[in-house]
């Protein structure tokens, strides 16, 4: 009897071991099913607790009273306490709790390494490029005019600011910006891309701003707010430093610079492009923080990834993958902007004839305007080969509202900024010919002759149809998040690598997606009750957030900066619906503002009241 209650103590702490094992992942699979309008817990795991009554049932069989009950106690007692800590730790885990709070990073990864192969880096030399940067295009915004900064900017982050200024204008729209202060500037992350570098920067600032629209005041936002946001930064390595910042001359020839480029970032005297990373840091990409620390740590540790880009840089030696993202981000605004303006020759050298047929714009029936659009993310999500050419799958992630403006009268398509994800695709030829130009710079990739916005394709200096791709990245398709699951499905042959599906649903769990768009409906009728501002730190308690670092969350949402967000997935959908509807009943009043916010988001994301 000795030996028999001994081995059922020892089978009974192994199997305590296994449910310490089991349950994390049973309330992970629960916890992310089951957010939004749940009760936020649940017990432990499936598995785990289908082998606790199995041993439950063994013990009170095998073992005499009272052994039966001491180690049966034991047993439930080690599955509680395990359970209940794997879910305080899962709870723990969102990205809300990881949203940085301006700290500087005492120790970069790869510093030392990059130091190596960048002697004459000066760490203090480029943060103040850094912060001259982010003053003067906060000035550049506030003006909408980018003379000044156009010479250290890319292609793709000028068609940004760009395409917002003629959203701008067509609402009639101003954005003021007073009480700027960076707080502080730190290098967050350095990553190598090709034959680049790429420096992330955080800049840790306070500003009041606000947007204020002459043609309809109740797209009017905005106010104080203390943010951290991620500026990329790239240059060409081993490349000798110039300073493209604090002077005003050509930095391959010496000659002065105009103060306003223009849309082509050229030295008149010379024709270099001056932002084409081989002189000097030049600003590619701003992230704002939630979609930073989102981003799927699968896109930049898959070796599978990596050795396709590595064969990408074998064969070309100007292939980076920033800089296709950047021209990604370019031509997929240069086709927004055209659906809105109703202007085909916009978008036309930017895309193949075939996608040309597919989304030229229409004519007529007033202007469709996006307000407050901005690019949330522009990442590589897939590679794959066809008809020769290699294809870049780029997830591009936007945010804006849409506006018809018909005359006078407007008309919201959106009652809030919502948040979308499509799938660019860009193509060349595999061992393209080296180009002599960038159609994202309006050049000609074939001659390097300047172009402008034409519905004729062909160059008239070389005759070359620009849209070629056997010398540029073109966009050959664009695709929604459930086109591009099609297409990986009957495609498998053709790809040689993909994140997969559900693109929109890697950046956030779900019940971030949920207390995010909870936010924006709680502010929706512009007034901020106490009852749904308890309600909402109620819930962020429930879910495990740390409240204390949630109060610019709560600035955003006052100020309408917040925007909304959906997966991709149905059932998390109508769950998150759900507690919005509950959000909105806090208080006891349901709103018009915040009815119409429901029922638009309804029937966007086909919702409706099947929530």
């Amino acid at each position: 009897m000795k030996r028999t209650m001994k081995g059922v103590l020892v089978i009974g702490c192994a199997a305590l071991i296994l449910c310490a094992l089991l349950v994390p992942a049973g309330d992970l699979l629960a916890r992310a099913g089951g957010a939004g309008g749940g009760d936020g817990g649940g017990g432990g795991g499936g598995d785990g607790l289908d082998v606790l009554i199995y041993l439950l049932i063994r013990v009170i069989i095998e073992l005499p009273f009272p052994a039966n009950v001491i180690v049966g106690g034991i047993l439930v007692a080690g599955f509680i306490i395990v359970s209940r800590y794997s879910k305080k730790k899962f709870k723990a885990q969102t990205i809300l709790n990881r949203l940085p709070s301006g700290k500087p990073v005492q120790r970069v990864k790869g510093f030392d390494a990059f130091v190596k192969n960048n002697p004459d880096f000066g760490q203090e030399e480029f943060t103040a490029k850094a912060r001259h940067a982010f003053t003067a295009i906060q000035e550049a915004w506030q003006k909408q005019s980018l003379a000044g900064v156009r010479r250290f900017i890319s292609d793709g982050v000028y068609q940004r600011f760009t395409t917002q200024f003629k959203m701008m204008a067509l609402l009639k729209q101003k954005n003021t910006i007073d009480n700027l202060r960076v707080i502080n500037i730190y290098i967050d992350r350095i990553e190598t891309d090709g034959r680049f570098d790429i420096i992330h920067t955080a800049i840790h600032a306070s500003i009041t701003d606000r947007f204020v629209s002459e043609l309809d005041p109740s797209l009017n936002s905005g106010g104080a707010e203390e943010f951290v946001e991620y500026w990329s930064f790239i240059k060409k390595r081993g490349k000798p430093k110039t300073d493209l910042y604090f002077t005003e001359t050509c930095p391959n020839c010496g000659s002065p610079l105009p103060v306003d480029m223009g849309e082509v970032s050229a030295c008149p005297a010379c024709g270099t492009l001056t932002n084409s990373g081989e002189y000097d840091w030049v600003l590619s990409e701003i992230t704002q923080a939630d979609d930073y620390v989102a981003a799927n740590p699968k896109l930049r540790k898959s070796a599978d990834l990596t050795e396709k880009v590595r064969r990408l840089i074998d064969e070309n030696d100007d292939f980076s993958v920033q800089l296709v993202e950047d021209k990604a981000s370019n031509g997929y605004l240069q086709m927004v902007t055209a659906r809105a303006l109703g202007d085909p020759a916009i978008m036309r050298r930017f895309v193949s004839d075939e996608l040309f047929q597919k989304f030229a714009p229409g004519t007529g029936g007033g202007i469709v305007a996006y307000n407050r659009i901005y690019l949330n993310d522009v990442y590589l999500a897939g590679v794959s080969e066809a008809n020769g050419r290699n294809v870049l799958h780029i997830a591009v992630v936007s945010s804006a509202q849409r506006v018809k403006i018909d005359g006078t009268r407007v008309t919201k398509l959106d009652p809030s900024v919502l948040s979308r994800t499509e799938v660019v695709f860009m193509s060349r030829d595999k061992n393209a010919a080296q180009s002599k130009g960038s159609l994202y710079a309006h050049s000609c990739p074939s001659c390097g002759a300047p172009v402008s916005n034409s519905l004729r394709i062909e160059c008239e200096y070389c005759g070359v149809p620009m849209n070629s791709t056997g010398s540029e990245w073109i966009i050959t398709d664009v695709m929604s998040v459930a086109e591009y699951e099609e297409y990986l499905r009957t495609n498998r042959d053709a790809v040689s690598y993909s994140v997969g599906a559900r693109l929109v649903d890697t950046l956030h769990d779900v019940r971030d997606f949920a207390f995010n768009n909870v936010m924006v409906m709680i502010a929706a009728d512009g007034v901020y009750a106490d009852e749904e501002r308890r309600f909402a730190e109620e819930l962020a308690k429930k879910w495990g957030y740390d409240i204390t670092r949630l109060e610019p969350f709560f600035a955003m949402a006052r100020s309408g900066s917040l925007v909304i967000r959906m997966p991709e997935d149905m059932k998390k959908r109508r769950k998150i619906y759900a507690l919005m509807k509950k959000a909105a009943e806090a208080d006891a009043n349901v709103s018009p503002e915040e009815k119409q916010l429901l029922e638009s988001i309804g029937r966007e994301y086909g919702i409706g009241e099947a929530a």
